[in-house]
């Protein structure tokens, strides 16, 4: 009950720590849908589009990589709404560490 209590709770936000693994669940999928997507190609080979196949396959590892890029551009962007609000609310609530005075 108490880990239930936690989770429930709005003590803690829990957004960056959601955010991360939506980004490595991501990132998993990402690369298991290339993997099925090479082994599928390949076997396509026997048939007359092998030429089609052939170039599928060397294609998939970048568009890959560039999935990978794009979701990590989104998920930083996410963070940086979610330390962006920490930080307003610090503001708000008086929590905010002021800057220390520059030395003379």
């Amino acid at each position: 009950m108490g880990f239930l209590s936690r989770f429930l709770s709005f003590e803690k936000p829990i957004g960056d720590l959601l955010t991360r693994l939506l980004y490595y669940l991501g990132c998993i999928g990402i690369i298991l849908g290339a993997i099925r997507y090479i082994i599928y190609q390949l076997g396509r080979f026997g048939s007359q589009w092998w030429d089609e196949a052939l170039w599928e396959i060397i294609k998939t590892p970048f568009g890959a990589i560039i999935a990978i890029m794009v979701l990590r551009v989104i998920a930083e962007f996410v963070l940086a709404q979610f330390r962006m609000d920490k930080s307003l609310h610090d503001q708000v609530t008086g929590r905010a560490v002021p800057p220390p005075a520059p030395k003379e």
